[in-house]
């Protein structure tokens, strides 16, 4: 399956490939993992954010990890971990290592 960047709307390629291999190098089992390791350095982790009964840092940087994560999955690119199995991770599928093998895809 060929994909072009007009299929993923509102994603930049490069930040595309950066996050597929960030999932291929580390076991992620949540959003708020990735979105360490994808934006580590971003002045989001400072905002405070609504939740529950208080308030927490950084709660955007979840969604928005969340949000890259499901275009993946949908894609077909990654495969999410079973939400009941801790041992279970986010990883490529056969068609996320080829994207990341073939540049001009």
């Amino acid at each position: 399956m060929k994909i072009h960047a007009r299929h993923i709307a509102g994603t930049n390629m490069n930040g595309f490939k950066r996050a597929l291999e960030i999932i291929e190098k580390n076991y992620i089992h949540m959003p708020k993992e990735f979105a360490r390791l994808m934006w580590p350095d971003s002045p989001c982790w400072d905002h405070y954010c609504r939740c529950g009964y208080g308030v927490h840092r950084g709660g955007g940087m979840y969604l928005a990890a969340g949000g890259l994560l499901g275009k993946l999955r949908t894609k077909g690119l990654i495969r999410t971990p079973w939400h009941d199995d801790w041992k279970s991770y986010y990883c490529l599928t056969d068609e996320g290592r080829e994207y990341l093998r073939n540049e001009s895809i």
